[in-house]
This record gives C-alpha cells, sequence and structure tokens, in this order.
C-alpha cells in the first residue's frame, strides 16, 4: 500500500522551524512503503514556502521533487 504525502509533511520536512520538521524526517527515514503525491500537492508546497519567505528551500524542494526515485507523482 501506498502512502500519500501532502503539503503539511514535505513543508515541515524542509524547514527546521516548523514544530513537526524532526518527527516528519524520522518518519520519512523508517518508512518502507512507496510515497505518492500529486502535482497539486507539489504546486501547493512550493507555493507555501514562497509565500513563508523560503525562496530557497522552494527552489530546493522543486528540484528534489523529480529526482526522488521514492516518490511518484500522479
Amino acid at each position: 500500500m501506498d502512502t500519500f504525502v501532502d503539503t503539511g509533511a514535505w513543508y515541515a520536512s524542509v524547514v527546521p522551524s516548523d514544530p513537526r520538521h524532526r518527527a516528519v524526517l524520522e518518519w520519512l527515514g523508517q518508512n518502507t512503503r512507496p510515497l505518492v503525491t500529486s502535482d497539486y500537492v507539489i504546486d501547493e508546497t512550493l507555493t507555501l514556502l514562497r509565500a513563508r519567505g523560503q525562496r530557497n528551500r522552494a527552489i530546493a524542494l522543486g528540484r528534489h521533487f523529480y529526482d526522488l526515485a521514492g516518490v511518484a507523482i500522479h
């Protein structure tokens, strides 16, 4: 069974000041199930990062989404 990853988890995974940052990274590190996200979630996540002044993180995560072998984008 696949695990759908939404905006909140992606955001928390790259913003150290997010209260869930550590928990999300731990979960991602231990997860063995295939990850799934959507192009809408990617758009929303990158827009949220930009809106909150995280331009460099938005660029890095945007590039990373398409390099992720373990994430299917639907």
